[in-house]
């Protein structure tokens, strides 16, 4: 994976989740994926749940194991939540025992992820996933960025891809379980004392077709 990526999140460690997820944007989004796994995952009860990318630890309540590229995230998630149990990896080739995980799950990683980056990853989550497990990811939404012209400066959640380009590079080793929206609504431009009373008709809209342009998607997928 991309030293620069590293290198950046290493950067953003200390201060990650006060400029990310302290404000109003940053809860909205953080509600409408907690939704997601709410609803796919569930309790963790006596299983194996990995947060791949997992930064500093934001979903480690729906995880037993955390691990992260960047060494500053890993150092920051074991601070927030020392009765987890974390590791510095590399999502694409970690060193995790084959069948190792009842789940996996796997937030603004993909984003930052070549084609040939993703086919990597996702045949690296396949081996380390019990076959009937689950992983669940998110992508920008091509059709989006389409509708708005959006044009990407830089490498920083640079790819986007469309419904059918996810269909197709997950291969024989994956089946599509359930897609759902994060933020049909455009968030930024409602007014901040509103985001948190709109949340729930966001998570309505993103559980209709209208979920093909919301800003991002959710990817429920089950090993073969």
């Amino acid at each position: 994976m991309n030293t620069a990526v590293k290198n950046y999140y290493d950067k953003l460690a200390s201060t990650y989740d006060e400029n990310r997820f302290a404000n109003s944007y940053g809860r909205y989004l953080h509600r409408q994926e907690a939704a997601v796994l709410n609803r796919y995952l569930g309790p963790l009860e006596n299983r194996a749940v990995l947060d791949l990318a997992c930064g500093t630890g934001r979903f480690m309540d729906y995880c037993t194991v955390g691990a992260d590229f960047s060494s500053e995230m890993v150092a920051a998630a074991k601070a927030k939540h020392p009765d987890k149990s974390f590791v510095v990896e590399n999502a694409l080739q970690t060193g995790f025992d084959r069948e190792s995980f009842d789940a996996i799950i796997c937030f603004h990683l993909l984003m930052h992820l070549s084609w040939t980056d993703l086919e990597s990853f996702l045949w690296e989550a396949a081996r380390i996933t019990k076959p009937g497990g689950q992983l669940i990811f998110d992508v920008p939404s091509a059709e989006r960025r389409s509708l708005l012209g959006h044009k990407q400066s830089s490498w920083h959640g640079a790819n986007a891809y469309t419904d059918e380009e996810v269909r197709e590079f997950l291969g024989t080793a994956w089946r599509l379980k359930a897609v759902r929206g994060i933020a049909a609504l455009p968030v930024h431009r409602v007014p901040k004392r509103l985001r948190g009373i709109l949340v729930w008709l966001d998570n309505l809209l993103c559980r209709t077709p209208l979920r093909k342009v919301a800003s991002y998607r959710v990817y429920v997928i089950e090993k073969q």
